[in-house]
């Protein structure tokens, strides 16, 4: 691992969302960006996704440049990656394009230089299975907007190193991020198996019947979001429990709690319920583009960081 890679340029395989979303973390800091992407038009949709979220972007570090450093970001061929302290790779979320996408950068670059994968469920041990470094690759699956969301999943492999472990680790926390380290592999990692989870419960509901969109919506940003402010789902358990906390809770909601869980819908996403999902986005979208309304999810995510109060303190949860 290289001592320092403070000042050396970052290499971005894939210019989708979340591509775009760490040239915004890194060019909002004055460090230069290089982007491999076959498409011809990648810079421009970059630049074009740069230039919408700038408002936000800037607002998320002390003296960040009034506009988009243009000049720190440059479309490139794979070979010229040589030279850079780190990749995040973003491919398309497919086993077979990560591992080609892998093989491409090791024949460039240095082998003590990191790839951390924006993967948002493959398991790493899969991912470096074709590596000739495999103890380079870390997964680092971070949350959208990446240049506003601090909490980035880190997974490793079987093949990889401590010390890029560390190494990592110390890298995301110096650029304001808060990793989590999960303790073994498993499909979907940690906000996945959340969102999921939730997201399963409000298409059983909808295709039950028993409530509309946009009464799901209202019931997650009305009245689950903002009680998350502060701690999430295990710190609202420990509340409900009164002065005993989670011991109060298990004494009081244990077995209403798995009546709740056995009833939980297991919905199948067949034809009907598809169209179901495809009408109720149009419902809740009122005609709005999905970049328009990217862009004003993004500034209030923003607005609502500053509101921000987590119970613990920073540094933990596995960090």
């Amino acid at each position: 691992m290289p001592e320092d890679r403070s000042a050396a340029p970052v290499g971005l395989l894939g210019a989708g969302t979340i591509g775009g979303g760490w040239a915004a973390t890194y060019l909002v800091r004055r460090r230069p960006v290089l982007v491999v992407d076959p498409a011809a038009s990648a810079l421009d949709r970059v630049t074009a996704y740069l230039d919408t979220v700038w408002p936000s972007v800037r607002r998320t570090v002390p003296d960040a440049p009034a506009s988009v450093p243009a000049d720190l970001l440059r479309l490139v061929p794979i070979e010229d990656l040589g030279e850079v302290g780190l990749v995040h790779e973003n491919v398309p979320e497919s086993l077979d394009a990560k591992q080609e996408a892998y093989r491409g950068v090791e024949a460039v670059v240095a082998p003590h230089v990191p790839i951390l994968s924006s993967s948002g469920g493959l398991m790493p041990t899969q991912l470096q299975a074709c590596m000739d470094h495999p103890e380079r690759l870390v997964v680092a699956h971070p949350q959208s907007p990446v240049y506003a969301l601090a909490l980035v999943e880190v997974l490793v492999g079987k093949s990889t190193a401590p010390d890029v472990v560390s190494a990592v680790l110390a890298h995301l926390t110096a650029l304001g991020k808060r990793p989590v380290l999960l303790h073994r592999e498993m499909p979907g990692y940690l906000t996945n198996r959340l969102t999921f989870a939730m997201l399963r419960e409000a298409v059983h509901l909808l295709a039950e019947g028993v409530v509309d969109a946009r009464g799901i919506e209202d019931a997650v940003v009305h009245g689950i979001t903002p009680r998350f402010l502060i701690g999430g789902p295990l710190t609202s358990l420990a509340l409900a429990g009164g002065p005993d906390g989670m011991r109060g809770a298990m004494r009081s909601f244990a077995s209403t709690i798995e009546e709740w869980w056995s009833d939980l819908g297991t919905p199948h996403l067949d034809d009907d319920v598809r169209a179901r999902l495809v009408a109720a986005a149009d419902e809740i979208l009122g005609g709005r583009s999905i970049s328009e309304v990217l862009a004003a999810r993004d500034a209030a995510v923003v607005d609502a960081l500053s509101l921000h109060r987590p119970t613990e303190q920073p540094g933990g949860a596995g960090a």
